[in-house]
């Protein structure tokens, strides 16, 4: 891998904090070098995890609340405990995207 495309693939995981699905969707399609496109790829699937629990959350949300609507503590539970599950997720694709980029970083 050069180190152009080194830098390409790094720059699809940090997008993580400022441009989350453009980037590696872009990179994806405007590089030739498989591996580049194959780090652009697994970017992107990290990138769209947390919209996938967003959507978990908001179902966990819906269905505690119509579940548990004698008890409104077990509602507030249910939704408390969605959106400790979201930060966890979130947490983890942050740090992994941050060691895969610097991964990419050391071998430019």
């Amino acid at each position: 891998m050069t180190r152009n495309n080194a830098l390409i693939s790094a720059i699809c995981y940090f997008s993580v904090f400022f441009a989350p699905l453009i980037l590696p969707i872009a990179a994806y399609f405007i590089t030739d070098d498989q591996e580049t496109k194959k780090h652009a790829l697994r970017s992107l699937i990290s990138h769209i995890i947390p919209f996938i629990s967003v959507v978990i959350l908001a179902a966990g949300a819906i269905s505690g609340t119509i579940i548990f609507n004698d008890s409104g503590y077990l509602a507030f539970m249910s939704i408390f405990g969605g959106f400790i599950f979201f930060g966890i997720i979130s947490l983890i694709i942050v740090i992994w995207n941050v060691v895969q980029g610097i991964k990419m970083l050391t071998q430019a």
